[in-house]
């Protein structure tokens, strides 16, 4: 097996399971990086290129339907969820730059988005659970459809 490539197991669940299936979601594009990453040559980089950038758009995408579910229950640790979201966008603008200009191999780049995601999940999607709990998250389940 792969190292760079991320196993999805329960331990990553957040409980909501329209969030766990962009996570779920987000951990598949992200292997699809590390295996283009790998292979190597201008094909491989443009289609690592494309599958990046369709990466980052579904982050973005969980990123805003993520926000929405927090902001509907007036979770109080919501802009420090914005700024976990705003950081990771600057570091992604940032390795792209690397990555095109040669400085950082493709498979770093790949690496960055397994381990920001990961601790991510663990540590700021995680803290949301109780909250939601708490409220009633009742409906929840639908909200994003």
């Amino acid at each position: 097996m792969d190292e760079d490539l991320v196993v999805w197991n329960d331990s990553y669940s957040v409980g909501l399971a329209s969030i766990d299936n962009q996570h779920k979601g987000l951990v598949s594009m992200i292997n699809e990086l590390v295996k283009s990453s790998k292979e190597g040559g201008s094909v491989a980089d443009a289609s690592l290129m494309q599958v990046f950038e369709k990466t980052v758009e579904y982050a973005r995408t969980h990123f805003t339907d993520e926000e929405k579910i927090l902001a509907e229950v007036l979770y109080p640790e919501l802009d420090a969820q914005k700024k976990h979201h705003q950081q990771f966008m600057f570091e992604v603008v940032n390795i792209v730059t690397e990555v095109e200009s040669g400085k950082t191999p493709p498979i770093d780049m790949a690496r960055f988005l397994k381990t920001w995601l990961m601790n991510h999940i663990a540590s700021s999607d995680k803290k949301y659970i109780p909250y939601l709990n708490k409220v009633g998250r009742k409906g929840f389940e639908t909200f994003l459809k």
